[in-house]
Formats: structure tokens, C-alpha cells, sequence
């Protein structure tokens, strides 16, 4: 409960007051002496949140401590103040008692860990007041003897390290001997231990050396013995890079490097108390050093090199603007051969770099503040932020294209850099925008928060900033999500694929909305991306499509803007489009040899073709000829009404009809793949429009009677997005995972386009509402048939999602509940279908059947989520043979969360199973189910 309570620390100013006011009354108001029960209650209730919360970070602490004692700064009575010394000392007393009961206890698992809580809970009472540690320094320099043999004792060790390094300065007058024993104690634990270890008794060490006993001589002495070792090792490779000695020596190069550098961090070698009278500048050395180790062949060593170098860095970031380093840092960040790990550790270097530069900024502010008045602001010289600025200017088009990676790790480092640059302002917002924009769609909760708080940032200090670079942003959101799948010829989606189907660009619609002008201007530039003109890929029209489909629209006025626009695009896009395909035919028609074969011959090559391309079982093929007839009976009806009101020419005429175009076709098939391509924007924006009038509810004459120029609280109405209704534009995902663009076009795909072109044409020419009322009848009619034709498109092959175009729903349920007509069995055994399609790839998002000894239940229907190395990992569904299927759900404690299992390949007894629009098993599929089943059973007896 305090865990979930502290966490809120930051939140806004209400909630705030309340988490301090309740923990103020719980840890930080003073116990009365006597009463140790009390005391004691406390000191574990507050190393138990604190140990609680050793993987979340304490920052909570932290900010809760600060808040409390800020808030008592100039007040007489200082009750925090006062309990905090009462818990300190108390923390040291309960230190010595499990220290105590470690040597005679059995249980030393829980004493330790007691233990290392304790010790936590001290740094952090430390780092927020370091003077309540100064009378218990000397209690605590014992610890840094303890014996390493579990990851407890480390952390021991590293805590007693950081609280020293803070309280040792301030300390009045230390003993020589106690000073002498820490110097001696951090020694030896430099030389013997891993990588976190000495990072830690380097820095302490550091605090001790300058700030108090000056003993320069004794860490000369150390870093010559590493330093000199690493001279030694470059010469041993120069000469022979394949020698067995270097290989033994490895573990000694890694620790020099990371030692050399770590040395580097906390004292500068080029002073004289250091290097005496001697002339070499030993910062170029050892950047030489590191530099040449950058190039090593083994990783490791690459690594250790570029670790050693970030710590140099931060004592001497002028280092920075070395040409070599300038190559190393930009080729690594932006080579996309390059080894992840280098490019994560280059990112962490400016990381690190910044977070010492905002700590440096920090504290000579509190010293201003101190010597304000004595001060002269004029001469006062900004020269650290200027040169953060400067290096930051240098690597930040690296940085930000590191978003682009398949890698968490990296873009969460890339994301901390950007975040770090922008709080200390060392560049100009306006430029990260796109770029945090694009990382508020990762699939990771806490980046996505992390960017879109900093777009809530920017768009506080510099209004506009966020609308100026919304499409950019969407664009390269398109591109994060190609960069985070991998392949280039994945299918991308603008949505989450979750229960709420929500945007993955929503927030930034949520900061552009609230501007009428700045959304219409979004809206409209995304919609004109769709127009031929503009030459944008088909998968990213998807992804836009995607979005502008799940946006979290609250008024009328969104969608119906979206749909009025759509309209527009439509007879201006749709109008060129069919000219160029018109121009591109051949003025006489050409004779065939297809033209003149008998049609039973025709029938057999469309059947072949359906086998070849199509997951769909029989019943779907003869269902899809006899929409295919009535498709064509209805097309033929409504290019009787065409001639009927235009009185067409005789060569116009023929062109109505889909032999005379086949006929007409030239033998250069790209005019067809660019119309088919080029189609796709229109195509998707019908699907789209279709979507938003289901969604929401919206009639014809609604839609009709909208105009943007009418004042603003007329469709200021919030509209009621109906459930189980999603964004299916099933055509274009055939196009994209068919690879039209890149395969040899079949006759029967040209039939497909040319069908198309003349649905199209049909659109077009009853696209125009002004018409008197029985004309206007006859014409909606017309476009409704012509649009109805355009979304069903050819037969589909396996989508999961349901179809939402109202006209081919009602198709798809009429279908269903046929009875399937009586078939002749095919030559060559039963179809794909009949045999579950068990010949073809499993993919995500794919529906399944399975077979599971030990589940009863019967049908065993799942989800795939993705393919693991023993089969796959699923969402178990939860349904009848007759009735809808929904995702199932499991108790976790008192939530609900979706039933995830992993199946063997062997399990599964059927692939590609397409749910109907209702989230129902066809009758067909049902039927082969049972039989499976009913088979398997069989077997078992």
C-alpha cells in the first residue's frame, strides 16, 4: 500500500500534498524516546518499501524527503528534520544488531537482506542530507572489508562507498588513521573487483583525495600501474594481434581500460600535483590509448574502450570535439552494421555525461544562491551549458535516428539523451518533435509515457510547436514501426492491436484537436497524402488509414469533416486516375487467343488460379462466382442506367464492358500495376469513410447535408462510437501481402483491375449529388452498387478482422446461412479447406484450431500472439461451434487478464481459421471441426 501511495509523489499539486501530508504523519514526525516498539515499527516499515522498490528506482524517496524538508526550511520548529536524525541513528543501531545476529543466525538470507535495506535507506538519507551521516562515518568504514560472496555483500559495499564519499568532506577534522584506513581499504577494493565495484570506490576515493587528504601520489601510483600496463598491451598487439599472450592478458586489458577511465572521471593527471614538471599532456595519451583499443577486433575490448572513454568525457568533454572521437561516436550511432552493444554503450556515454552535467549545474546553482549578492552577474560566464550545447549539436542527428532501431535497449537510451538534452535545454525543441512524436507509438508503456510527456513539455513553453510537425511525426511513426518489426516487407498497422483498437499516434491527435484550425490543417494534409499526385507508398496510406480510423474523435464534427474531405479527394484523385488508365489503353482492340477459347476452358483456368492463390474452400469459390454474377448483373444494370441518361457513343459503350478493356490492355503491364497501385488510396479512403458512418452511426443524408463553414456548435454534439466494429480494409492488405508490384500479373488479377477501373468509372460519373429527386434516386443507388463492388473486390483470402461495409456484411451473413450447394469432389482428394489448410505458414494474429488432450472442451479455438522456438504463444478464445468468439480470460489475483498458453506445431489441427463478420465459425468450418475432432477421438481409442 505505501509502495503504491509513495509513487504518486509527482502527481499534481492535490494529490501531492496529500502523499506528503500522509507519510509525514507516518515516518516523519519525531517518536518519543521511550518508545522503541514504536521506533522500530517504523525503521521496518520504511526498509521494507525501500527494499520493495530496488527495481522501480528511488527517486520517490528522494522527492519526498526534499519536499519535507523544503517545506521547514525557514520554520522555527523542524519536526522532519527532527525525525529523520531519530531514524538515522535508529538505521545504524538496527545495522550492528543483524551484523550481530549474521555470525550466529541460520537464516542469514533474510538478516542480509534486512541488512542491505538498511544500508539503502541510509545513502538515500544521505544524498538528500549528507550531514546526517557525518557522526556515523566512522561505524560505517568497516563495512568496506566485508567478505563479496553474495550479490548482497556487493551492494553492501557499493552503498557504505557512496554514503562515505558524501559524508567524509564534511566531516571536521578526521583522524590520519581512519582517512589512511579508507584510502587503503578502497585500493584494494579497486584492484580486486568487477566493473560496479570499483566504479564506486573510484568515485569515493575521488571525494576523500581532493576534497580532503590530498594523497595525489598514492592514486598517481595506481594509475600508472593500469596505465602502464595498457601501453604495454597496445605495443604486444601492434606487433603480433594473434599472440596467445594478449588472449591470456584479456582480463587484464578489460580492467585497465575500465579502471584508466574511471581514474580519468574523478582526478585530473595533467596537474602538477600529479605529474610533477612533466611536459606530456596525459589526457591525449589516454585518449590515444582508448581510441586505439576502439578498433580491437574482440567486443569486449571494444566496449571496455568506449566505457573508459565516456569517463574521460565527463572530466574533460572538450575531448569531445576530437575529429577521431567525432568519427567513432557518429559512424557507431548511425552505421547500421554496426555491433548493437557499441552503439547502446555510446548512448549511455552521453547519457552519463549529461546527467554530470545537470548534477554540475545543480550545484553551482545552490552556491549561487549562497554568494548571490556578492556576485556580478556580468561576470558571470555560462561556459558549461555552452559547451554541452555545442557537443550535443554535434551528435544529435545520430541520436535521434537511433529511434530507428529493432532494439528496446537502444531507443531507450537514444529517448534518455533527447530527454536529458531538452530539460536542460541545450537545443531547439522544434527539431525532436517528429522524432518524440514517432516514439510515443513504441510498444513499451514506459517510452511511449516518457515521449509523450516531453511533447506535453514542449507544447507548454512553445505553442504551435506540435501541430507545425504532426504529419512529419506521423510519417516517421510509420517508419519507428518498420524499424521495430524488422522487415520491410511486413504489413504495418497504425493501431494497437488490443480491445481498444486505439491510434498509435492518438495523444498527438489529443494535443492538435483542441485547436480548431490546427486540426482541420492536420486532417487535411494527412487526406491529401492520399492523392495520387503525391506518390505516397501503399503501406503507409494504410498506416495513416489505420489512424485516421481510431483517432479518439469526441465531437460530430471530426468524422464528418474527415468523410466531407474524402469526398472531395475521391472526384478529384478518382477523375485523373481514370484519364491516365483511359490513355493508357490501346485505341483498337487486339485479338486475343483467350478471347477465343471456349468459356468451360476460361472456367477451368480461374479455377486453377483460385487453387493456386486462394486458402478458401470450395463452398467459398462456387459462393464467389455467384457473387461474381451478380457483381456483374448489377454492373451491367448500372451501365444501362449510364447509357440510359448519357446517350454514350458507340466506342464509349464498348468501353463499359470488361472483355472490350481486356482487349484493349497493352502488353506493358505497368499501367495496370500503377492503376492498381494508385487505386489503393482511393480504395482505402471508401473503406475508411464506410468505417467512420458505422462507427459512429451517421446516415447519408447527414453526411450530405455537412458543411465546414457552418458555425462550429452546430455538429458540436459528442458522438457514440459503437463496439466490435474495426478498421478492416481487407483489399489493400490482400495487394500488400500479395506482392503485386513485384510478380508476373495472371489473367484472371487483369480481370480483377479491369473490373475495378469500371466500378470505378460507375463511382465517378454518380459521384454528383445536385440531381433532381428521381435522378438523385437512381444515381445513389448506382454509386452505393458501384461502392459495394469496389470494397468486396476479389475473393478474400484469410482475414481475421470483420468486414465493415454495411452492403457486404449483409452479403457475407445471407451467405452464411445457405445451405452450401451440392459440388462434384475435386480429382486428387479434398481441398485446403477439408484438410484444416495444415500445408500453410502460421502467422501472428492468425486463428487456429487445436487439439489438447487435456482441455474437454471442444472446439479448442486460439489466437496466435507470435512463433517461439519449441511452437507458438497464443491468446486462448472462448466460444461455441454456433455462436460468437471473444478473447478468454483468467483470474490473476483479482483482475482479469487474457489467457496466454504455448502449444507445439503437432498440436494444432487447423490454420487460417477466417471468422465471420459476427466472430462466428462458418458452417462449413464448423463441420470440418467436428470432424477432426470426432477423427482425433477416434485415433485415441
Amino acid at each position: 500500500m505505501c509502495v503504491k501511495m509513495i509513487r504518486r509523489v509527482n502527481d499534481e499539486e492535490g494529490i501531492k500534498k496529500l502523499v506528503n501530508e500522509t507519510f509525514q504523519k507516518l515516518w516523519f514526525t519525531p517518536t518519543p524516546s521511550h518508545d522503541k516498539d514504536a521506533m522500530t515499527r517504523k525503521i521496518l516499515n520504511i526498509t521494507d518499501v525501500v527494499s520493495a522498490c530496488k527495481d522501480s528506482g528511488y527517486d520517490w524517496f528522494e522527492q519526498l524527503l526534499q519536499n519535507l524538508l523544503k517545506s521547514e526550511e525557514n520554520a522555527s520548529y523542524k519536526p522532519a528534520k527532527k525525525a529523520c536524525v531519530q531514524l538515522v541513528d535508529n538505521l545504524v543501531e538496527h545495522i550492528l544488531k543483524y551484523e550481530e545476529s549474521l555470525a550466529d543466525c541460520e537464516d542469514k538470507g533474510v538478516n542480509s537482506g534486512r541488512l542491505v535495506a538498511c544500508i539503502t535507506t541510509l545513502y538515500l538519507f544521505s544524498k538528500i542530507r549528507p550531514q546526517l551521516m557525518v557522526k556515523h562515518a566512522m561505524t560505517m568504514q568497516p563495512y568496506l572489508t566485508t567478505k563479496c560472496n553474495t550479490q548482497n555483500d556487493f551492494m553492501v559495499i557499493c552503498n557504505v562507498a557512496k554514503i562515505l564519499e558524501l559524508a567524509v568532506p564534511l566531516m571536521e577534522h578526521p583522524s590520519e588513521t581512519f582517512l589512511t584506513t579508507i584510502e587503503e581499504d578502497l585500493m584494494k577494493l579497486i584492484i580486486k573487483y568487477g566493473m560496479t565495484v570499483v566504479q564506486h570506490c573510484v568515485s569515493c576515493l575521488g571525494a576523500v583525495v581532493n576534497k580532503v587528504t590530498h594523497n595525489y601520489k598514492f592514486v598517481w601510483a595506481c594509475f600508472n600501474r593500469y596505465y602502464g600496463a595498457l601501453a604495454k598491451l597496445k605495443t604486444q598487439h601492434q606487433e603480433d594481434s594473434n599472440s596467445s599472450t594478449l588472449l591470456a592478458n584479456k582480463p587484464t586489458l578489460l580492467r585497465s581500460l575500465f579502471t584508466v577511465g574511471a581514474l580519468c572521471r574523478h582526478f585530473d593527471f595533467d596537474q602538477e600535483e600529479f605529474k610533477g614538471a612533466n611536459k606530456i599532456v596525459i589526457k591525449d595519451k589516454v585518449l590515444e590509448l582508448l581510441l586505439y583499443f576502439t578498433t580491437h577486433e574482440d567486443e569486449e575490448v571494444q566496449i571496455k574502450a568506449i566505457i573508459g572513454l565516456g569517463f574521460q568525457f565527463i572530466m574533460h568533454p572538450e575531448l569531445m570535439f576530437v575529429q577521431d572521437v567525432k568519427v567513432l561516436y557518429n559512424n557507431t550511432l548511425s552505421d547500421e552494421n554496426s555491433l548493437v552493444s557499441l552503439k547502446i554503450q555510446v548512448l549511455k556515454n552521453l547519457q552519463t555525461y549529461l546527467q554530470e552535467e545537470d548534477s554540475r549545474m545543480q550545484e553551482a546553482d545552490r552556491e549561487w544562491k549562497n554568494q548571490a549578492k556578492q556576485e556580478d552577474l556580468k561576470e558571470m560566464g555560462d561556459i558549461s551549458s555552452g559547451m554541452s550545447s555545442s557537443i550535443m549539436q554535434i551528435y544529435l542527428k545520430q541520436v535521434l535516428e537511433s529511434f530507428f532501431h529493432t532494439q528496446s535497449t537502444a531507443r531507450h537510451f537514444a529517448l534518455n539523451v533527447i530527454t536529458l538534452t531538452l530539460s536542460q535545454g541545450l537545443i531547439h525543441p522544434v527539431q525532436c518533435v517528429p522524432y518524440l512524436v514517432a516514439m510515443g507509438t513504441d510498444p513499451e508503456p514506459t517510452m511511449k509515457n516518457k515521449a509523450d510527456q516531453q511533447l506535453v513539455e514542449i507544447d507548454k513553453k512553445y505553442s504551435g510547436f506540435i501541430h507545425m510537425k504532426a504529419v512529419a511525426g506521423l510519417k516517421m511513426s510509420y517508419q519507428v514501426q518498420q524499424a521495430i518489426v524488422g522487415s520491410k516487407d511486413a504489413v504495418i498497422r497504425g493501431f494497437r492491436h488490443d480491445d481498444t483498437d486505439s491510434a498509435l499516434c492518438s495523444h498527438l491527435y489529443t494535443m492538435v484537436r483542441g485547436n480548431r484550425q490546427h486540426r482541420r490543417a492536420f486532417l487535411i494534409s494527412l487526406l491529401n497524402l492520399f492523392d495520387d499526385s503525391s506518390k505516397t507508398e501503399v503501406n503507409m496510406l494504410l498506416f495513416i488509414a489505420d489512424n485516421l480510423a481510431c483517432f479518439p474523435y469526441q465531437t460530430q464534427e471530426e468524422p464528418l469533416f474527415i468523410m466531407h474531405h474524402i469526398d472531395i479527394t475521391l472526384s478529384v484523385s478518382g477523375s485523373n486516375l481514370l484519364q491516365s488508365f483511359k490513355e493508357s489503353l490501346l485505341k483498337e482492340p487486339v485479338e486475343h487467343q483467350k478471347k477465343m477459347k471456349p468459356k468451360k476452358k476460361k472456367k477451368k483456368k480461374k479455377k486453377q488460379y483460385r487453387r493456386k492463390y486462394s486458402s478458401e474452400d470450395d463452398d467459398d469459390d462456387e459462393e464467389e462466382s455467384r457473387s461474381e454474377s451478380s457483381s456483374s448483373s448489377s454492373s451491367s444494370s448500372s451501365d444501362d442506367e449510364v447509357v440510359h441518361r448519357q446517350k454514350k457513343s458507340g466506342s464509349d459503350s464498348e468501353m463499359e464492358d470488361e472483355d472490350a478493356v481486356m482487349d484493349r490492355l497493352p502488353e506493358n503491364p505497368n499501367p495496370l500495376l500503377d492503376f492498381a497501385g494508385a487505386s489503393q488510396g482511393i480504395l482505402l479512403l471508401l473503406v475508411l469513410k464506410q468505417h467512420l458512418k458505422n462507427l459512429y452511426g451517421f446516415s447519408d443524408s447527414k453526411i450530405q447535408k455537412y458543411s465546414p463553414t457552418e458555425s462550429a456548435k452546430v455538429y458540436d454534439k459528442g458522438v457514440n462510437r459503437k463496439s466490435k466494429v474495426h478498421f478492416n480494409p481487407r483489399q489493400t492488405l490482400d495487394f500488400l501481402k500479395g506482392d503485386l508490384a513485384n510478380r508476373a500479373l495472371s489473367y484472371e488479377t487483369k480481370r480483377n483491375i479491369v473490373k475495378q477501373y469500371l466500378d470505378f468509372k460507375v463511382l465517378m460519373e454518380h459521384l454528383d449529388r445536385d440531381e433532381e429527386d428521381e435522378e438523385g434516386e437512381a444515381s445513389a443507388n448506382a454509386r452505393n452498387k458501384a461502392i459495394s463492388s469496389l470494397l468486396k473486390g476479389p475473393k478474400p483470402q484469410n482475414h481475421n478482422h470483420n468486414n465493415h461495409t454495411a452492403t457486404v456484411e449483409s452479403d457475407e451473413e445471407e451467405s452464411e446461412d445457405e445451405d452450401p450447394p451440392a459440388r462434384k469432389p475435386r480429382i486428387g482428394g479434398d481441398s485446403a479447406e477439408d484438410s484444416g489448410h495444415m500445408n500453410e505458414k502460421v502467422e501472428a494474429r492468425d486463428v487456429i484450431a487445436i487439439c489438447r488432450p487435456k482441455y474437454k472442451d471442444r472446439p479448442q479455438i486460439a489466437r496466435v500472439i507470435q512463433k517461439t522456438k519449441s511452437g507458438y504463444s497464443i491468446h486462448w478464445m472462448s466460444g461455441t461451434y454456433s455462436g460468437p468468439w471473444a478473447v478468454a480470460k483468467k483470474r490473476d489475483g483479482r483482475k482479469k487478464v487474457p489467457w496466454v498458453d504455448t502449444i507445439k506445431e503437432s498440436d494444432i489441427i487447423y490454420k487460417k481459421i477466417s471468422l465471420t463478420s459476427g466472430h462466428k465459425l462458418t458452417s462449413k468450418v464448423a463441420q470440418t471441426l467436428r470432424a477432426l475432432y470426432a477423427a482425433k477421438e477416434g485415433t485415441k481409442s
